[in-house]
C-alpha cells in the first residue's frame, strides 16, 4: 500500500515527534516505506489528509490523539479527488477514546503493526450540520462522540485555562470549574420524527462507547453500527452530576431516573439558550444541529 502517516508532534507531551521515527525503524522495510507528514498548526491535519487523497495514498494514518483523528477524516471526507483511503490510528494523545472499541494491539509497536496492516473494518460516520462561531452553517463529519451542553463548557474552559494543567488533570480542573456555572438548555427536535423535548445540560451523540479520557458516555454504541447511541443527562443537580462520576466510566449513569438513552439515525436539536457543540474534544460551532449517519462509510485498519 501507498502509506501516508499524519503525525502531530505534540501529542503525548510531545512524546510522538521522539517516538514515531524510532517505530517506523524498528519496523525495517514496511516503515521505510510510509510517507510521514508533521503538522505544524491546528487543522493541518485536515489540509494533509485531503491532500494524501488527492495524491492517491490508499491508507492514511492519523498519528495522536482523537483530535488529530477528526481532522483527517475531514480532510479525506471532503476532498472530491481521488479514492477515498483507509485509516489507520496510533493513539498518542492523552484521551484517545476512539480506539477503545477496537483491539489495535497491546504494545505502541503493535499498534503501528495494525495502522499499516491489511485487515479492515468498515465503521459509520456522523454528519452533523451545525453554526460556526462566525454564524455561518458549518458541515462536519465525525466518528466518535458528538456532546453539546456541559462537556463543550468543559473543553470551552480548559482552552481558557492559563496556566493549562496538561491530559486528564486540566480537564477534570476545567469540569469542577464549569460546575459552578452549570447551565440547563431547554430542548426541542426530534429523533428518527419522535418529537424530542426536555430540559438537558449534556447530550452525547455516539458512535464510539468513549469520550473525555475514558469515560463511557454512550454505552450501547457501536462504531460498525448504522445508527447512534443519544444520551440526554436531564435536569441535575452540581452533587447528582458528582455522584454520576464512578458510574460514567462503566455505563452505570444510564441507570439514574434522569437520564435517558435512545437510538435514532436522523436527529434535529434546537438549544435554549445556544449550547456550544464539540467533536472528539474540538470545539465545532453552535446548536442547532443536524445530525445523520452515514452508515459504513469508512475503513479502519483494524483486526
Amino acid at each position: 500500500m501507498k502509506t501516508a502517516a499524519i503525525v502531530n508532534p505534540t501529542s503525548g507531551y510531545r512524546r510522538a515527534s521522539r517516538l514515531w521515527p524510532r517505530l517506523l525503524a524498528s519496523l525495517g522495510a514496511p516503515g521505510a516505506r510510509v510517507t510521514t507528514w508533521w503538522t505544524e498548526w491546528p487543522g493541518h491535519a485536515e489540509i494533509l489528509a485531503a491532500r494524501a487523497r488527492r495524491e492517491g495514498f490508499d491508507r492514511v494514518v492519523a498519528v495522536g490523539g482523537d483530535g488529530t483523528l477528526l481532522e483527517v477524516v475531514n480532510g479525506l471526507w471532503w476532498e472530491p479527488r481521488g479514492p477515498l483511503p483507509s485509516v489507520g490510528v496510533v493513539p498518542f494523545g492523552t484521551g484517545c477514546d476512539y480506539v477503545r472499541s477496537f483491539d489495535l494491539g497491546r504494545g505502541l509497536r503493535d499498534k503501528v503493526m495494525t495502522a499499516l496492516g491489511e485487515a479492515t473494518l468498515a465503521v459509520s460516520l456522523g454528519l452533523v450540520r451545525l453554526q460556526g462561531y462566525d454564524g455561518q452553517p458549518r458541515p462536519r463529519v465525525f466518528i466518535n462522540v458528538l456532546g453539546l451542553g456541559f462537556d463543550a463548557q468543559v473543553i470551552a474552559g480548559f482552552r481558557q485555562q492559563r496556566l493549562r494543567w496538561p491530559g486528564k488533570a486540566g480537564y477534570f480542573l476545567s469540569g469542577f470549574k464549569e460546575l459552578g456555572r452549570l447551565t440547563h438548555h431547554r430542548i426541542t427536535g426530534s429523533l428518527d420524527g419522535r418529537p424530542l423535548e426536555t430540559n438537558a445540560m449534556l447530550v452525547a451523540i455516539g458512535l464510539g462507547r468513549y469520550f473525555g479520557g475514558g469515560l463511557m458516555i454512550t454505552p450501547g454504541a457501536s462504531p460498525q453500527a448504522g445508527q447512534f447511541q443519544v444520551v440526554l443527562a436531564q435536569k441535575l443537580s452540581r452533587l447528582e452530576l458528582l455522584g454520576l462520576l464512578p458510574g460514567l466510566y462503566s455505563g452505570q449513569h444510564l441507570n439514574h431516573p434522569r437520564i435517558t438513552a435512545a437510538f435514532a439515525s436522523r436527529i434535529t436539536i434546537h438549544a435554549d439558550p445556544p449550547a456550544e457543540v464539540e467533536a472528539e474534544g474540538e470545539l465545532e460551532g453552535l446548536t442547532p444541529i443536524e445530525v445523520a449517519i452515514i452508515p459504513q462509510a469508512l475503513r479502519i485498519a483494524a483486526p
